[in-house]
C-alpha cells in the first residue's frame, strides 16, 4: 500500500518525498552556480567604495554650488566639460583598449610586455596629436586656459592609471585611486574656498585635474602595478591591432562626449553660464546612479573576455539585475528628499521641476545600463556595436536637444538625456534581436 498507513509515511511515500527533497536541492544547487558569487562580492565592494569616491566628488561640486555664483559654478562645470571633449583621444584608449588587452596577455608575460610598450608609444602620440590640434583651436575661439588644460592632463593621468588597474584585475588599488584623488580635491577645494575664501573659478579646476598624481604616485610607491615600458620601438603588429581595435572605440567615445556635453554646451549657448550651473547640479546628483552600473561594468569587461562562451550571457543578465535592484531603491530615496535637500542646502532658485529631476534620473539608471551592456560587448571583441550605438545617441541628442532646449529651456536639457538613453538601449535591443534570428536561423539550417 502507497499511502499512509496508521498516520506514518509508508516507504514508498518516503522515497518519493527524498527522492523530490533531493530534486529540489539540485534545483537550488544549479542557480547558486548559474550566480557569480565573486562577481557580487566584488562588485558589492566596488559600487561602496565608488559610492564612497563619488560622495566626495559630491563635496567637491557642492561646495563650490554653496560658495560661489551660480554663474561662476556654471563656468567651472563649462570648462571641466570642455576639457573632456579635449580627452577624446587619451581617455578611451586608456580606459578600455589598455584593460581589454592587459587582461586578454595576463597569462603571457613576454606578450604583455610586448603589449604594453607598444600602448605607451600609441598613447603618446595621441597626447601629442591632441595638443597639436586642441591648443590652436581652442585658441581661436576664446577658450584656450590654464584649467582646461589641467584638467585634460590629470583625466588622461588617471584613466592610465584606470585601465591598467582594470586589465590587472586590480580592483582595490583601482578604488584606492578613485577614493583618493576624491578625497584631496574635497580637502584642498575646502581649504582654498571655505576657509581661506577664495572665490575665483582657476584654482578650482587646477586642484581638480591636478590632484589625480598625488594618490597614483602613492599607489606606484607602495603597490606598483608593472608598466613594462622599456626603451625599444613599438611592435608594428602590435600597433596595427592596436589602431584597428581602438578606431570604434575612439568614435564610440566622442559620440559618448558630444552626447554628454551637448546639454551643457547648448544651455550655455542660450541661457548663458548660470543655467548650466543650476542644472548641472542637479545632473550631478543623478549620477549616483551610476555608482553600482559603474563598478559592475568595471569588473565585468574582463570577466566576460576570461569567461567560456556559454557563460557570458548569464553574467551579464546577473550584472543588469543587480544593476536594477540598486537602483530601484535609490530612486525612490532620491526623489522623496531632492526638494528638500536642494531647498536646505542651496536655495529654491536651484530646484528644477520634477519632471526634469525624474527624467535625468531615469536617464542616468538607463545609461547605467547600457554601460554594462557595453563592458559585455567590447568584452567579447564587438565593439563595433558599441560604435553604432554611440553614433545613433549623438544624432539623437543633436536633434532632439537643438529642439527642445531653446523651446523648454533646463526642461529641453532633461528630456533629450532621456530620449538619448532610450534610444541608446534601443539600438542594442535591435542588436540582440538580429543575433538571436541568426542564430535560430543557423540552428535550422543545421537541423536541415
Amino acid at each position: 500500500m502507497n499511502s499512509v498507513a496508521n498516520g506514518k509515511p509508508t516507504f514508498s511515500s518516503l522515497k518519493r518525498y527524498l527522492s523530490s527533497s533531493k530534486s529540489m536541492i539540485e534545483r537550488l544547487r544549479h542557480r547558486a552556480n548559474t550566480l557569480d558569487l565573486s562577481l557580487i562580492k566584488t562588485s558589492t565592494v566596488l559600487t561602496v567604495g565608488i559610492t564612497v569616491a563619488r560622495l566626495l566628488g559630491f563635496g567637491f561640486s557642492l561646495i563650490l554650488a554653496r560658495l560661489l555664483t551660480p554663474d561662476d559654478y556654471g563656468l567651472i562645470q563649462y570648462t571641466i566639460t570642455l576639457a573632456g571633449i579635449v580627452a577624446i583621444g587619451t581617455q578611451p584608449f586608456a580606459q578600455h583598449v589598455l584593460a581589454r588587452f592587459t587582461s586578454q596577455h595576463l597569462q603571457d608575460q613576454e606578450q604583455l610586455s610586448r603589449f604594453l610598450n607598444t600602448a605607451w608609444w600609441v598613447l603618446a602620440g595621441v597626447f601629442g596629436v591632441t595638443l597639436f590640434i586642441a591648443v590652436p583651436a581652442l585658441a581661436l575661439s576664446n577658450r584656450l586656459s590654464l584649467g582646461v588644460m589641467a584638467v585634460f592632463i590629470g583625466i588622461t593621468a588617471f584613466y592610465t592609471y584606470y585601465g591598467l588597474a582594470r586589465g590587472f584585475i586590480a580592483s582595490y588599488r583601482l578604488l584606492a585611486a578613485y577614493l583618493g584623488s576624491n578625497f584631496v580635491q574635497l580637502v584642498l577645494i575646502f581649504i582654498v574656498y571655505a576657509l581661506l575664501r577664495n572665490r575665483s573659478t582657476q584654482p578650482a579646476l587646477l586642484i581638480y585635474g591636478l590632484s589625480y598624481f598625488l594618490p597614483l604616485a602613492v599607489l606606484q610607491a607602495v603597490a606598483p602595478l608593472p608598466f613594462h615600458f622599456r626603451l625599444a620601438l613599438p611592435d608594428p603588429a602590435i600597433f596595427r591591432r592596436l589602431l584597428r581595435f581602438s578606431a570604434p572605440i575612439w568614435i564610440s567615445h566622442a559620440a559618448y562626449i558630444i552626447y554628454a556635453a551637448i546639454d551643457v554646451l547648448l544651455l550655455e549657448h542660450y541661457l548663458q553660464t548660470a543655467a548650466v550651473g543650476i542644472y548641472v547640479l542637479t545632473k550631478t546628483l543623478t549620477t549616483l546612479f551610476g555608482f553600482a552600473p559603474m563598478a559592475i561594468a568595471t569588473i565585468l569587461l574582463p570577466r566576460i573576455t576570461a569567461s567560456p562562451r556559454q557563460q557570458r550571457l548569464q553574467l551579464l543578465k546577473n550584472a543588469m539585475a543587480l544593476a536594477l535592484a540598486a537602483n530601484a531603491v535609490l530612486l525612490l530615496g532620491f526623489l522623496l528628499t531632492y526638494r528638500w535637500f536642494i531647498t536646505q542646502f542651496f536655495g529654491p532658485d536651484y530646484v528644477l521641476p520634477l519632471v526634469a529631476v525624474t527624467m535625468l534620473a531615469v536617464a542616468e539608471i538607463t545609461f547605467g545600463l547600457h554601460g554594462i551592456i557595453t563592458a559585455a560587448v567590447v568584452g567579447v571583441d564587438q565593439a563595433h556595436l558599441e560604435t553604432i550605438s554611440r553614433i545613433v545617441i549623438v544624432i539623437t541628442a543633436v536633434i532632439v536637444g537643438a529642439a527642445a532646449v531653446p523651446a523648454l529651456g533646463i526642461t529641453g536639457a532633461a528630456l533629450t538625456a532621456l530620449t538619448s538613453a532610450a534610444v541608446a538601449m534601443l539600438t542594442y535591443a535591435v542588436a540582440g534581436l538580429r543575433w538571436y534570428r541568426q542564430k535560430q536561423a543557423l540552428q535550422v539550417t543545421e537541423t536541415v
